[in-house]
């Protein structure tokens, strides 16, 4: 009897050829992404062929699979591998990172515990990462998960539990019908969407969000969080978490994080800082002071996929205590085993997930290749990029910075030369100049909104930017903006 075929055992014994295809088509992918089209749109004719292409019955054979991702998809990605992708706070993903990850897809091991490679190589990592944002040691650890949302999810739901521990309730066993009182977390008007998704998940509501007014720099007001929660506190309310931005999406503002840190152990409140942007910028020597208080949250969410140049996706969560996370997560069936050790603690014990995939490797790999110096000169040098550019649209008679630079982050306008017409039509040009560079394949910069204007907003997160970068950018804007406005 013939047995039948056997696609995946023939794949394995011809994966030497079929890695060295796949290699090659990434290799000049890398190689001709700088000389393209900033920002690809896929035909509407190929979307709906993607869109109805028909599960084979008999199966396709390898090398026709490689052949359709390599014309159908690959020619489309997101635009933020290309150098002058300036809206949305992703980074291109390191070689070596790419390289890792095809390695952790090999093992296909998962990053939830037990006795392998990937747990003690993230135990390693998870040190590094303090180390780097000069977070305890003791009692502390790192958690990768999917992104900000997932890390900013995971430390507040641990927020919940300490608060209603301390106020006398087993939110485990009785759940929030049992709690009489109304949780309240405390965060800056300018905070990131996904802090609202995360109280709405916790089944606190958005109506527990007490947003936090800011200075004319956007920061969070640390004397109006304190009147507010004593406020809370008077009302009967129980505070649940504040949470602190350190690079906020829209400005880079980073709040007052010393004077956060001081009212929330006055209170005992779980300060957790959302630093998903810009935890990176302790590096800089000139942002350190404003964020070496990191030392002090109970939780810090930064992305290694953003700054550090990890492959999407990878968020990573530093935990002060891991004490507290584990009471707030573990659950341990007959089918499952307790386990992990002091440097290698098993993640499922401290997070919602069991089986997700092991992030350990693209990270470690991507930090090993550049080492703390040069992880160093990119923060430095993107943030200094960003300066540059702020001084030379202060110089400009035809552009307006919206908000003070920080970090990496620059918001500002296109005005024209002795402008007359309305705010509204002003809003309108950001909005057209923004469309036409895109469809142009110039650059991509979506806009964004302070204080009720459009704005466009760079960021600088490209490890090739320079300040090339800055010339093309404003001779590109003034010339598209003067042709729209005449």
């Amino acid at each position: 009897m013939t047995p039948p075929a056997n696609p995946l055992a023939e794949d394995r014994r011809d994966f030497n050829r079929l890695a060295q295809r796949v290699a090659g088509i990434a290799e000049q992918h890398l190689r001709t992404l700088p000389d393209g089209v900033v920002d690809r749109v896929m035909p509407e004719t190929l979307r709906r062929e993607v869109l109805d292409t028909p599960l084979p019955a008999q199966g396709m054979g390898a090398d026709q699979i490689i052949n359709f991702l390599r014309d159908k998809i690959l020619p489309w990605p997101l635009p933020t591998g290309h150098a002058r992708s300036y809206g949305w706070i992703n980074s291109p993903p390191a070689p070596i990172g790419i390289l890792a990850e095809t390695l952790a897809t090999t093992m296909n091991t998962t990053s939830d515990g037990y006795d392998h490679g990937g747990i003690f190589l993230l135990g390693c990592l998870s040190r590094w990462l303090r180390e780097l944002f000069e977070f305890p040691l003791d009692n502390s650890m790192t958690l990768l998960l999917s992104g900000g949302s997932a890390c900013n999810l995971n430390a507040l739901t641990v927020a919940r539990h300490k608060a209603a521990t301390q106020a006398g309730y087993d939110i485990r066993r009785d759940g929030l019908q049992a709690i009489d009182r109304r949780m309240l977390v405390y965060s800056s008007q300018e905070a990131h969407s996904s802090i609202q998704k995360c109280v709405e998940t916790l089944g606190l509501g958005a109506g527990s969000i007490r947003a936090i007014p800011t200075d004319d720099q956007f920061r969070a007001r640390a004397d109006m969080l304190a009147d507010m929660i004593e406020q809370d506190l008077r009302a009967g309310h129980l505070p649940c978490a504040v949470v602190a931005l350190a690079g906020s999406t829209n400005t880079g503002a980073i709040d007052p994080l010393d004077e956060f840190a001081n009212i929330c152990e006055q209170r005992d409140i779980w300060l957790h800082v959302d630093g998903a942007y810009g935890a990176p910028g302790i590096l800089d020597p000139r942002y350190h002071g404003q964020l070496r208080p990191l030392a002090r949250a109970d939780t810090v969410t930064f992305n290694p996929h953003k700054w550090l140049m990890t492959p999407v996706d990878c968020g990573a969560l530093l935990v002060k205590n891991k004490s507290i996370h584990r009471e707030a997560f573990s659950l341990v069936p007959a089918y499952l085993e307790a386990g992990g050790t002091d440097d290698a603690p098993w993640p499922y014990h401290y997070s919602f997930q069991l089986t997700y995939a092991d992030r350990s490797l693209k990270t470690w790999a991507t930090l090993a290749r550049l080492g703390r110096d040069g992880l160093t000169e990119l923060v430095v040098r993107f943030d200094k990029l960003a300066d540059l550019l702020g001084e030379r649209l202060e110089q400009s008679d035809c552009f307006e910075l919206l908000a003070p630079v920080s970090l990496s982050v620059v918001c500002f306008r296109y005005r024209p030369r002795d402008y007359s017409g309305t705010e509204d039509e002003l809003d309108e040009l950001q909005s057209a100049l923004s469309a036409q560079i895109t469809r142009d394949g110039e650059a991509h910069m979506p806009t964004s909104e302070i204080n009720g204007k459009r704005c466009l907003r760079a960021c600088f997160m490209h490890y090739e930017n320079t300040e090339q970068d800055i010339d093309h950018l404003l001779t590109l804007l003034e010339t598209y903006g003067d042709a729209m406005s005449s």
